[in-house]
């Protein structure tokens, strides 16, 4: 006499729930840090485009530092940059006007708010004569 067992139904549909939620919360993990990368890259790409204009009006009309760098932080706080006074360097005037600014930008995990992925930007912005 042999006796087989066979897996109740509850059983098997059981583990395709779980075999779902992982998928789901992975997928929910990979939307969301993608998502945020996104976020983070084209908020930056508008921080630059504003850095090279504030660089050749200031340059153009040599501006004060300090109005420089005021410019630079109302933006970067307007995007939501974690952007600090103390990373923006501004070397030269007139026409010999640089700006340097390096931040870092972090991506949290959704729930936790913990840290996954740390971005680090970096501008070098130097004055440019309009030729049009």
């Amino acid at each position: 006499m042999s006796s087989t067992v066979t897996p109740t139904t509850s059983s098997g549909s059981h583990s395709k729930r779980l075999v779902l939620l992982t998928w789901l919360l992975v997928g929910f993990f990979y939307f969301y840090l993608s998502w945020g990368y996104i976020r983070v890259t084209m908020d930056d790409q508008q921080f630059a485009d504003y850095l090279q204009y504030v660089v050749n009006v200031a340059g153009s009309e040599e501006r004060p530092t300090k109005e420089i760098r005021a410019l630079i932080l109302v933006k970067a706080e307007q995007l939501n940059l974690p952007v600090h006074g103390e990373q923006i360097t501004i070397l030269g005037g007139g026409r010999t006007l640089n700006v340097r600014v390096n931040y870092n930008v972090d991506i949290d995990i959704p729930v936790l708010q913990s840290t996954i992925y740390t971005k680090q930007i970096n501008h070098f912005v130097q004055y440019q004569v309009n030729t049009r």
